[in-house]
């Protein structure tokens, strides 16, 4: 019988299902620059920064203390992607670690470009803002297709449950 190992804990899963309603309903459904929409939006923001949070203090998967971008690391990575055997035990590779941070970056860049035009009177209306607003939202989407398609291609060629796990919490050893 196979083992099962935590991958993700409940802050983790919590705070990435949070951002994934968080974007769908801002960018698909509620009517932009609406109370409902700006609402949404700081929630997301405080959703980034307690997942920020976590990532400094907790010990598991999600924190810091697994992120490692070196070379080193991208070439280990690529070598289970060449060998088709991502290990189980494992977490965000550091493609992976880059995807979280950019889109961290946009969730935070929207919450500031949103709060600007909505908050301060100078920017109203101000169409640069409104661009890089919208340009961070596109690329954000953008990026959440890279990321669905990754974790399913991944998984499947590297032979792993990466879905799975974020929905459970658990991979089988």
């Amino acid at each position: 019988m196979a083992k099962k190992i935590i991958i993700w804990d409940i802050t983790v899963r919590v705070c990435h299902w949070a951002l994934v309603v968080g974007f769908i309903l801002n960018y698909f459904i509620i009517e932009a620059g609406s109370d409902v929409h700006q609402i949404i939006g700081y929630t997301a923001l405080s959703v980034v920064v307690i997942r920020l949070l976590w990532a400094i203090f907790s010990k598991g998967h999600g924190s810091f203390k697994g992120l490692e971008l070196s070379r080193q690391k991208f070439n280990q990575h690529f070598e289970h992607i060449k060998c088709r055997s991502i290990p189980a035990n494992s977490g965000h590779n550091p493609v992976g670690w880059l995807m979280v941070l950019f889109t961290w970056a946009l969730f935070v860049g929207l919450a500031i470009t949103g709060f600007m035009m909505e908050e301060i009177d100078i920017f109203f209306g101000n169409s640069l803002l409104e661009s890089i607003h919208s340009i961070f939202s596109n690329v954000l989407y953008g990026i959440v297709i890279v990321h669905i398609l990754a974790v399913f291609v991944v998984g499947w060629w590297g032979k792993i449950s990466l879905a799975g796990a974020m929905i459970t919490g658990k991979r089988e050893m």
